[in-house]
């Protein structure tokens, strides 16, 4: 009886050091970020933000950080939705305050938008010794087929600590701040 009840222990405490720490799940900030839209939106002029597209190993709910040829994929950190779900909700977030005439929405009215704005992130990479670089295409797309298509394309970098599932997602945030900021600041076909 001893014997059975010191395996048991031994057992319970072995398992219990094989546990490992739960998982937590970060966002890009997009919905903590106060809205003042001041348009009437039924009068507004609409752009409507198609689904970022990032490269096919990326857009998954893991957080990786790029070690030479290899991606190391964090532990016990994910993101709380698909990365290009959590960029697509961040850039409509900012481009919404860079722009407070303009309804700017990743979810159309029973309406056709004036404007879609479609984002290819042809580059998103963070380092193990934090250096970050985003290289993303964008284009206006106006539902007036009379009006021409406006591209645009940028590269943006920014450095910081990748030590923790936090850092990267303060590096990845600034990037995508730096990308939103950048469309921000152009003129949309309206």
């Amino acid at each position: 009886m001893r014997l059975h009840l010191a395996s048991l222990t031994l057992a319970g405490l072995l398992l219990s050091g094989c546990s490992s720490p739960p998982v937590r799940f970060y966002t890009l900030g997009a919905p903590a970020i106060g809205n003042d839209l001041t348009a009437n939106t039924a009068s507004a002029t609409v752009l409507a933000v198609d689904p970022v597209i990032v490269p096919d190993y990326l857009d998954s709910q893991d957080i990786l950080v790029r070690n030479g040829d290899l991606l190391d994929r964090s532990a016990n950190g994910r993101w709380a939705s698909r990365l290009s779900r959590g960029i697509t909700d961040l850039v409509t977030a900012q481009l919404s305050r860079s722009w407070p005439s303009v309804f700017v929405t990743t979810h159309p009215t029973a309406g056709s938008p004036q404007t879609r704005l479609a984002i290819t992130i042809n580059r998103l990479d963070i380092t193990k010794s934090g250096q970050g670089t985003l290289e993303a295409d964008w284009s206006f797309v106006p539902a007036d087929e009379h009006h021409p298509v406006v591209h645009q394309r940028a590269s943006f970098s920014t450095q910081g600590s990748t030590a923790t599932d936090d850092g990267i997602t303060a590096v990845t945030r600034a990037l995508v701040d730096q990308l939103a900021a950048k469309i921000g600041n152009s003129s949309p076909v309206m």
